[in-house]
């Protein structure tokens, strides 16, 4: 009997595999950690935007959902958060945090089906640590619940194939409909998926015909009710241009990261001058199948529309969707090392790197325009006299709609005001230098000349060319010179002559 005993002793009473999964579950643990560095930041523009979405109740949402490109689906969840838990920014982000560790926790199935237990932990750490990651799992926006939809439908596809159950056909449609509940564009993966089903399943369509309609009308179904609203949403798409034609830069940053290249490159001529390299294993096949297809059609896909289209889509925020790809193909890459001590020290040597550099390199926390501090020092400054402030708007699409006279209109233009406000009259102008505002600009102008009052212009760096129009314009009438700067946010005030002269 007590033969019997020690031989039924699993793995996990044994210290010798204890240690390396505490290991791998410690250092993960850290990496998340890093996550908590950015909860209590600013909000940037986009984020006071869903909070002015959910600020005027339950019943508003779905209409002022409708004015900007927004998932009503994350205000909902956004509002109940801030119902329960309060307007702070970390009560505002605590749904993204939340969301994200679901979508570390699909990715790390996923990676376990195809790899093994501890390189889904090192995948799994790879993705928690990309930059895009880290700043989406720490912001009031739905991009931590798309990530989550889409390694949810991931997980449920691989189980959809292996298994070939009706369940698993159903949760992929419903998980696939889903990602689109969140951000219209992460249904660049779905190509990706009817490759991969394609690849490993095709040569059984006929028989899996039934699972294939249920799998169909699963998606369908979920996917109706916003139907509407991304019709809205792409008739209006030339409204909601901002970014630049792509560049191969963000391929780099969303696939390639430089930090953990240079440690799998430290790692991997390690394990050449030790002999530890191996390029087959289980299941080989699917995972390199899987990994890049998932990583790289997406960003082709975003790319050949930007390319194609005057709608440019191939920015960092948008390539999001090709990261548990990314991660996944890093596992793969990870795996080619034959001994364990090497990938425990490639996996460690990275998060320490990170840990680093979060912590001593201001820079490399990734920041967003916010309007905090600026309109902080604003309220300082005029807090006596109350004189107009001229503010460009945050959002291209002034550049196509009518400017709100009144901060209590319901219209998504005044949301830069909602969650950071300025307490004195507020004269908006638009986005970029055009007639409109030139016209506004000339009116605050006249009406400054004729109070003798002087007057305040706040911009983002996108709208410099606006403030240097009105020192040209406001020229003897007016001198200006800069209060402040705040990163990309910059005060100027313009005082009249003294009386007199």
């Amino acid at each position: 009997m007590p033969a019997r005993t020690s031989a039924a002793t699993t793995d996990w009473e044994k210290p010798g595999v204890i240690v390396p999964k505490l290991t791998h579950f410690a250092v993960l643990l850290a990496t998340l950690s890093i996550w908590l560095l950015g909860v209590r930041a600013p909000l940037w523009v986009d984020e006071t935007l869903a909070y002015w979405q959910i600020s005027g109740g339950f019943w508003k949402i779905w209409t002022r959902s409708g004015q900007m490109p927004s998932s009503f689906s994350f205000l909902y969840i956004l509002w109940l958060a801030k119902t329960f838990l309060g307007s702070q920014e970390i009560a505002l982000r605590l749904p993204s945090v939340l969301a994200m560790a679901g979508a570390a926790y699909f990715l790390f199935r996923t990676a376990q089906e195809l790899f093994g237990r501890e390189l889904a932990f090192i995948s799994c750490i790879v993705f928690c640590l990309h930059a895009g990651i880290v700043f989406a799992a720490t912001e009031a926006r739905p991009y931590a619940f798309a990530l989550l939809m889409t390694n949810c439908a991931t997980f449920a596809l691989i189980r959809w194939t292996a298994t070939n159950g009706m369940r698993s056909a159903v949760w992929f449609g419903a998980a696939a409909a889903g990602i689109l509940y969140f951000q219209y564009l992460f249904g660049a993966i779905l190509p990706a998926f009817a490759l991969y089903y394609l690849a490993v399943r095709g040569r059984s369509l006929r028989v899996d015909g039934a699972q294939i309609a249920t799998m169909m009308f699963s998606f369908a179904l979920v996917s109706l009710p916003q139907a509407k609203r991304f019709l809205q949403l792409f008739q209006s798409r030339h409204m909601h241009i901002f970014a630049g034609d792509p560049h191969w830069s963000v391929l780099r940053q969303t696939l390639v990261p430089c930090t953990l290249l240079l440690t799998f490159c430290g790692t991997l001529v390690l394990a050449i001058s030790h002999r530890k390299l191996r390029f087959s294993g289980r299941d080989w096949s699917l995972a390199v199948l899987l990994c890049p297809l998932f990583g790289l059609l997406p960003m082709a896909i975003l790319y050949g529309i930007s390319a194609a289209t005057p709608v440019h889509v191939f920015i960092p925020r948008y390539c999001l969707v090709a990261v548990p790809g990314a991660a996944l193909t890093w596992g793969l890459l990870i795996r080619c090392i034959d001994s364990h001590p090497l990938r425990k020290f490639c996996c460690v040597s990275f998060v320490v790197m990170i840990l680093f550099q979060y912590l001593t390199v201001p820079w490399f926390r990734h920041q967003e325009l916010s309007f905090k501090q600026a309109h902080e020092f604003v309220n300082t400054n005029v807090a006596k006299d109350k004189v107009p402030v001229l503010v460009c708007s945050a959002f291209v699409e002034s550049n196509f709609e009518p400017l709100p006279t009144d901060l209590t209109n319901e219209n998504a233009l005044v949301s830069q005001f909602s969650y950071y406000p300025v307490h004195a009259p507020v004269i908006l102008l638009p986005f970029s230098l055009n007639d409109e505002a030139k016209h506004v600009g000339a009116l605050a102008i006249a009406a400054a000349m004729q109070r003798h009052e002087r007057f305040l212009a706040v911009a983002s760096s996108r709208s410099y060319d606006t403030l240097l129009w009105l020192a040209s314009y406001s020229k003897g009438a007016f001198k200006a010179h800069r209060l402040a700067n705040f990163e990309e946010t910059v005060v100027v005030e313009f005082l009249p002559p003294p009386a007199g002269n």
